[in-house]
């Protein structure tokens, strides 16, 4: 049953976690988003989930929102961008205008691609210089740094999202910080949480 298999996973999660705070750093070249290429949706998320659990306990960004982001940006792991640049949440060269402190970026390595954008209220394509990271981890880590250390002037970009327990709230100060051009993006997102009881 689907509760069965939801318990199944969050057990694995939990044993991962801690063997994931017991190993430190020891494999430093990390998971490879073609890992994930021939899984299952929900085997993908048994065995991302702990990375997200984790990003939680260190920096307070919802698992949930964060997982829901990578599903959705990178189809499970499966877009071209993860798949050729371990890039899961199509992170750009250039954010906002922004740096951030904790990025894991090496502020070198590039992916270019054809992406879509919302602009005007019509999608057009366009060309742009994404992130290439070593590891899935680092794209997730990148991510993270940049939700909690990005401005817009004088003010953080994404404030109060640090620590904020409500999902659907979680994914509205992403939103309202300018993260995605998609006028659904909420929606998307807080329908992968409640389809996948994140």
């Amino acid at each position: 049953t689907m509760d069965g298999f939801r318990r199944d996973v969050k057990a694995a999660m939990g044993a991962l976690v801690a063997d994931s705070s017991s190993a430190g750093n020891a494999d430093s070249k990390g998971m490879q988003a073609a890992e994930l290429k021939n899984l299952s949706e929900a085997d993908v998320i048994a065995k991302v989930g702990v990375m997200f659990t984790a990003d939680q306990r260190k920096g307070g960004i919802l698992a949930s929102v964060s997982l829901a982001q990578f599903i959705l940006e990178s189809g499970y792991g499966k877009s071209e961008l993860a798949q050729n640049a371990n890039n899961v949440f199509g992170m750009k060269k250039s954010l906002s205008g922004n740096t951030w402190s904790g990025s894991a970026w090496d502020g070198v390595s590039l992916y270019g691609k054809q992406t879509q954008e919302y602009v005007d209220e019509k999608y057009v394509a366009v060309t742009a210089d994404f992130r290439k990271y070593p590891c899935v981890e680092d794209s997730i880590t990148d991510h993270s740094a940049y939700l909690l250390g990005a401005m817009n002037g004088k003010v953080k970009r994404y404030e109060g999202l640090k620590g904020c327990t409500d999902y659907r709230k979680a994914v509205q100060i992403i939103k309202d910080g300018g993260y995605a051009t998609s006028p659904d993006y909420v929606e998307k997102l807080c329908s992968i949480i409640e389809r996948w009881e994140l």
